[in-house]
């Protein structure tokens, strides 16, 4: 936690320890703010490589039925960009042990499970930062409804329950912020086959397996092109493949835009633009400025205008990049990556 003193011994620490080995080290930061976060992370005299910011984390409680604010989450991704361009690194993510999974809470995870967990990797995996995926985000595994509080490990939660039941709430009314925002939810096994206990163990499990498993594994997306799996291993492909999406300068697009968020990464002559439709409605923008859409490449999307995951559209063009002139017709959860300039 970010308390006055903290960083006395955090100083201490990289001084006595980190300073004497080839490491690269994260911390979990909770309480620091992008205008703070240069004597963390700071080239100069930054205490680790990356830190885990918080800030984001509280955008998640919304209640259920509501929709996700992606106006704040925007203006705070972009704060961090910005704050720590040419200073240090960001540390990019999207779920963690203490968090929902992601398509259950920010995407869609019944008709467009697949196309909105694209979207949600898309959308922070090229952003300017090393990208973290916690265990099963790569398959779109979802939150879990078990039936019985007995069923969860998770003790704030089993706390809330309890106290909710006994302020008259009955169990179903007890179990919803649960099922929508426990803890719990992102630690349920691995889903890897749809074997026993989807493959995770022989044995018992701390927590039950999610009961989608037989639908929801790696082996049924390892081979599958069009699978979420195969999808983030094309982002990290593309990723490893273009500087410019490690180190090119971030600059937000649309900045008023309650469903659409684009953002460009540029570096030496080249420019990449990102965009995704976080809406299970379709949008229409106009990218127009100071993009030559004439000489632009579709080489990324969730939505099928480059054929597989990963292969390059080819060639440019508006008609070829699914664009004209700069005005994109999204339908619900695209998401694109556009090249602009050198090849």
């Amino acid at each position: 936690m970010n308390v006055e003193g903290i960083l006395d011994w955090l100083d201490e620490l990289k001084r006595e320890t980190f300073d004497r080995y080839d490491i690269m080290t994260v911390g979990e930061a909770n309480g620091v703010s992008a205008e703070e976060a240069e004597k963390w992370v700071g080239e100069a005299r930054g205490v680790f490589n990356m830190i885990f910011q918080f800030e984001t984390n509280g955008l998640w409680n919304f209640k259920a039925g509501g929709k996700p604010d992606w106006l704040a989450y925007k203006k705070t991704m972009s704060r961090w960009q910005e704050k720590l361009e040419g200073k240090g690194w960001n540390a990019l993510f999207f779920e963690n042990h203490d968090l929902p999974r992601s398509v259950s809470v920010w995407g869609d995870d019944g008709r467009y499970r697949e196309k909105s967990a694209k979207a949600l990797a898309t959308l922070y995996f090229l952003m300017k930062g090393t990208p973290f995926i916690y265990q099963g985000q790569e398959i779109g595994m979802t939150n879990v409804r078990f039936p019985s509080i007995g069923d969860y490990n998770d003790v704030p939660c089993i706390q809330r329950y309890w106290k909710d039941r006994q302020a008259g709430k009955s169990h179903e009314e007890a179990m919803a912020p649960i099922w929508r925002s426990g803890r719990d939810n992102a630690r349920t096994p691995m889903q890897w086959n749809a074997g026993p206990n989807a493959g995770f163990t022989t044995g018992t499990p701390w927590l039950k397996v999610n009961p989608n498993y037989a639908d929801i594994n790696v082996e049924e997306q390892r081979t599958r092109p069009d699978s979420v799996l195969n999808y983030y291993r094309a982002l990290i492909r593309l990723r490893k493949s273009a500087p410019a999406l490690v180190y090119g300068k971030y600059g937000l697009l649309l900045p008023d835009h309650e469903h659409v968020y684009a953002y460009t990464r540029t570096l030496d002559g080249e420019t990449y633009l990102v965009v995704v439709n976080l809406s299970d409605a379709g949008q229409t923008v106009s990218l127009s400025a100071g993009l030559d859409w004439a000489a632009a490449a579709l080489v990324l999307d969730n939505g099928g205008l480059a054929g597989d995951p990963g292969r390059s559209a080819g060639g440019g063009g508006a008609a070829a990049s699914g664009a004209a002139d700069g005005v994109l017709a999204l339908g619900p959860y695209d998401a694109r990556v556009y090249r602009f300039g050198k090849k």
